[in-house]
């Protein structure tokens, strides 16, 4: 009888349980992270009976469990976390997208107007109405740029204070699962290691909310704790112990374990902090750094270009905005991390070039216990410089268009800055020019043809490069207001060769420092005048050997007794008495910084042409060589002036013979009566001797500027040596005197009695060496060996090498005759003149950004373009991580999900298990009943 009862019992209290948990899950239908518990039952063991065998006895509850899918729930957690971050990045950078696609907020609209005030004050640049338009412009543009970056600086602000606020939530949820954690193992404890079911979707409902925050990696442990980790493994919940956050100012998130802190802010991905710090490091701070580095360009190019005008007072022009190297905005490029104290270090970022600017920040690093120092570009992390800090201040490092400036302080190891050189560019400019007659449309230099040319060479209006030199100072052109210092005269002296010379004395121009001498003119081009390269030197021949070196004396040589036909020079040339000299050139990479040298010997002897070619094979070396010779004081005995008498210039007889009648021919004047007449004659021949022309040797009859003394002036514009020889026979005397084109030292070749056997021709020759002009371009110098060169002066000389940049460029073209000159001066009345103000129209067009590549509206529509097409894949990327994610609480809800109507049949079946069984009890109570009634 007791058997019977004991089964009923049991089945009774198994179908109570199934019917407590079918209406716990019916009553948590509608709770949030509610799993659907189901309850598992075994058999009793069963008792043996005797010779019949074994009879059960009834029915246990094994446990209430909950439907869980680990894998779907972790599934869910993960695209959750996705969801959330894909839409908080959406809804941000809709703003942003908004913000600068709009013609009323964006700067399109603000640069068209702009530059369309510019172009119609260049069409009348003495308009005043158009001037002021301009004025308006700029300080209109200036607010644009401003009113941005306040919008941008707000959703930063926005961003750190919602990043603030989800980290507190992600802090106050790592505390509840922690605790939870706690609670769970307590209620196993108490439970025989059973699961407490509800407690247990609390922390997985916790788990699902903390996922929306961030993306986590979960760690169940065998004592069912589950540990957290966010990040590259950072532990925020283990066990019971829990991790905080804390936000700084800036926005970086810092973990705190324990005792130590950590910044995480490059390690947390996923969730609404993901979705914050990914719109925030990825969109927000790229655009104002693209927005920012395209207001410095603007403010740099425009004041750059209008201080190398005039304005309407014909002062040079002043800035139209603030400076970009302003010290307040230099020092605040700069972020100091955490560093030691004292805190006294003084460090800027200054801006070199705009067109080698990058958009992104740098990190400036002194490592630990060292004073090495590196500095690493965070947009690519690659390292751009590196070096060691010799504790000597201020000390400058530069890369990517910029330089650090290390000014003073306490700089040690472990000291962290953020450089940000464009970030706040567009907070910074400003409007600087008030008055309309400061804007300088006029341009600084005039240049004009002498109306007495008789070539068709034309000279353009020149445009100005730049009022500094490379180290920032005023250059000497531009250094006195109202002059052009000094004014410039370009001489042709051949239709090929030309000099550039000081006219500061119109009477008597001289040669410039460093010397422009005998250039090369190509007829039919536009030949550019002057250099553009602002760090390129000259070093002007100038040696103590150079020409005739002091000393030398004509050599003598003889020649067969003069023949019927015509007379020939010696074939033998004489040597032109020049040294070996080592020149070491240092070439520094304006890219990379490094040097190379590179070293070329001399040959002793060798002609200025033969020297210049092997200089200009350098890479970024060019030479420029040329030969002067003047021969004066003419004189040739009367008695004996007919042959053999002759004169020669590089084996080229000048005298033509009648031989006839073996006397000159009739239209060689004699030099006594007439020094200039003769003059004349041999500069027309030299001019007309091919063989010379090939060796680009020409003539002129001239005076002297002070003696007023005829001379014949030589040139060899191509720096070959000019061999003179006079030869006579010794029956009389003749003399010529031979300098090399600058007074030093005057060779007198002589034709006179001598221990020669009586009827021979003695001939008397002297070789005229030439100058040698290098031109190195930025980066290269030169030290020579001897340090005192014979070829070049004195290398160890500040000023041996002199800069070529004037600062300024004109163009020749056309067919000037020798003689022409060219003028290039002040722009004293500048009122009408619009050079300077279309070059500024022009900015709007030219490539000034990204190495050349991007004009200011092509860098703002490349922004444009960049943080639509972001935002547009944000759109469809969010779209699509909703539908997974729900499709993936689809399946959680199939699975760990309440169903009312499964569970409605459950009450059926279960309240029928209950009265069936409750049935049996009723049973066994009425057979005990008549069992007792029978006693």
């Amino acid at each position: 009888m007791s058997g019977i009862l004991s089964n009923a019992i049991s089945g009774l209290q198994a179908s109570q349980n199934a019917l407590r948990t079918a209406g716990h899950n019916i009553s948590n239908a509608n709770t949030a992270g509610y799993t659907r518990q189901e309850v598992n039952y075994a058999t009793r063991p069963e008792q043996n009976i005797g010779s019949a065998g074994f009879i059960g006895s009834g029915v246990t509850t094994v446990s209430i469990e909950r439907i869980v899918n680990e894998f779907v729930t972790a599934q869910l957690r993960q695209d959750t976390s996705t969801f959330n971050q894909l839409d908080k990045y959406n809804s941000n950078i809709g703003k942003l997208d908004k913000l600068f696609a709009d013609v009323s907020t964006g700067l399109t609209g603000a640069l068209q107007t702009f530059f369309a005030s510019m172009q119609n004050g260049a069409n009348d640049p003495s308009s005043t109405p158009g001037r002021q338009l301009i004025v308006t412009e700029v300080e209109s543009l200036s607010i644009r740029f401003n009113n941005l970056y306040q919008r941008m600086d707000d959703v930063e602000k926005s961003v750190n204070r919602e990043i603030d606020t989800v980290t507190s939530q992600m802090s106050s949820l790592a505390q509840s699962i922690a605790s939870l954690n706690q609670a769970i193992a307590d209620k196993r404890a108490s439970g025989d290691g059973n699961q407490p079911n509800d407690l247990m979707d609390k922390r997985d409902e916790a788990l699902r909310k903390l996922s929306e925050l961030v993306s986590l990696q979960v760690i169940k442990q065998d004592d069912g704790d589950v540990n957290i980790f966010i990040g590259n493994g950072q532990p925020l919940v283990v066990g019971t112990q829990v991790s905080s956050f804390s936000v700084s100012n800036d926005g970086k998130i810092q973990l705190k374990s324990n005792a130590s802190s950590a910044d995480v802010t490059a390690q947390i991905s996923g969730g609404q902090v993901g979705g914050l710090l990914s719109f925030r490091e990825q969109v927000l701070y790229p655009s104002m750094n693209e927005l920012g580095r395209i207001a410095l360009a603007i403010a740099d190019q425009f004041n750059t270009q209008q201080q190398q005008g005039i304005d309407l007072d014909g002062d040079y022009g002043q800035k139209l905005f603030g400076d970009i190297n302003d010290p307040v905005s230099a020092a605040n490029r700069v972020v100091h991390g955490q560093n030691a104290q004292p805190y006294d270090r003084n460090i800027s970022v200054t801006i070199d070039d705009i067109s080698q600017m990058t958009t992104s920040d740098y990190r400036f690093e002194i490592v630990p216990n060292t004073s090495n120092y590196v500095i690493t570009r965070l947009s690519d992390k690659n390292v751009v410089e590196q070096g060691t800090l010799t504790g000597a201040y201020p000390a400058t490092v530069s890369f990517d268009g910029i330089t650090v400036n290390l000014t003073s302080g306490s700089f040690q190891g472990g000291d962290t800055f953020t450089l940000q050189p464009t970030k706040q560019g567009s907070r910074d400019i400003h409007a600087e020019i008030k008055r309309p007659e400061d804007l300088a449309f006029a341009a600084p230099i005039r240049t004009a043809g002498n109306t007495s040319n008789s070539g068709s060479g034309l000279i353009n209006a020149g445009e100005v490069l730049s009022l500094v030199d490379i180290d920032g100072n005023r250059l000497p052109a531009f250094s006195t207001p109202g002059t052009l210092s000094p004014p410039i005269i370009i001489r042709f002296t051949s239709e090929t060769t030309y000099d550039v010379l000081d006219n500061s004395d119109p009477a008597n121009p001289k040669d410039l420092v460093p010397a422009m001498r005998d250039q090369t003119f190509i007829p039919g081009a536009s030949n550019n005048i002057f250099t553009t390269d602002i760090g390129e030197a000259r070093v002007t021949g100038s040696g103590d050997r150079l020409g005739l070196p002091a000393g030398r004396i004509a050599q003598t040589a003889t020649e067969p007794p003069d023949l019927p036909g015509p007379m020939t020079a010696a074939s033998l040339p004489q040597s032109n008495g020049y040294l070996a000299e080592q020149l070491r050139f240092t070439i520094r990479d304006p890219q990379t910084g490094a040097i190379t040298n590179k070293t070329i010997t001399t040959s002793p002897g060798a002609s200025a042409a033969q020297t210049a070619a092997r200089i200009s094979a350098l890479s970024g070396v060019s030479a420029n060589a040329f030969t002067t010779a003047t021969i004066t004081d003419i004189n040739f005995d009367n008695t004996t002036y007919a042959p053999p008498l002759q004169l020669s210039v590089n084996g080229e007889n000048l005298l033509e013979y009648n031989f006839a009648n073996n006397a000159f021919a009739s239209d060689v004047p004699n030099p006594n009566v007439s020094e200039a007449e003769f003059n004349d004659y041999i500069a027309e021949r030299i001019n007309s001797n091919e063989n010379l022309k090939a060796l680009g040797i020409r003539a002129q009859s001239t005076n002297h500027p002070i003696t007023g003394m005829p001379e014949l002036r030589l040139v060899a514009s191509s720096g070959v040596n000019l061999d003179i020889r006079l030869s006579a026979s010794n029956a009389g005397i003749n003399s010529i005197d031979v300098n090399d084109g600058t007074g030093n030292p005057n060779v007198r070749l002589t034709g006179q009695d001598d221990p020669l056997t009586v009827g021979t021709v003695e001939q008397s020759t002297v070789t005229v060496g030439g100058r040698v002009d290098i031109t190195m371009a930025n980066g290269i110098s030169l030290q020579t060996s001897p340090t005192n060169s014979p070829l070049f002066g004195d290398s160890s000389l500040s000023d041996f090498a002199s800069s070529s940049f004037l600062g300024y460029q004109v163009a020749i073209n056309g067919q000037p005759k020798a003689g022409d000159t060219f003028t290039i001066g002040f722009n004293s009345n500048g009122k009408n003149d619009n050079r300077n103000a279309l070059a500024m129209t022009a900015l709007d067009s030219i490539k000034t950004l990204q190495d050349g590549t991007l004009s200011f509206a092509d860098g703002y529509s490349k922004l444009v373009e960049e943080v639509g097409t972001k935002s547009s894949l944000s759109k469809i990327n969010t779209e699509a991580s909703k539908s997974l994610l729900e499709q993936t609480q689809t399946m959680r809800e199939g699975i760990s999900g309440v169903n009312l109507d499964e569970e409605a049949a459950d009450l059926i079946k279960f309240q029928q298990l209950y009265q069936a069984n409750a049935q049996v009890i009723s049973v066994a109570r009425e057979l005990f009943d008549t069992l007792l009634s029978s006693l």
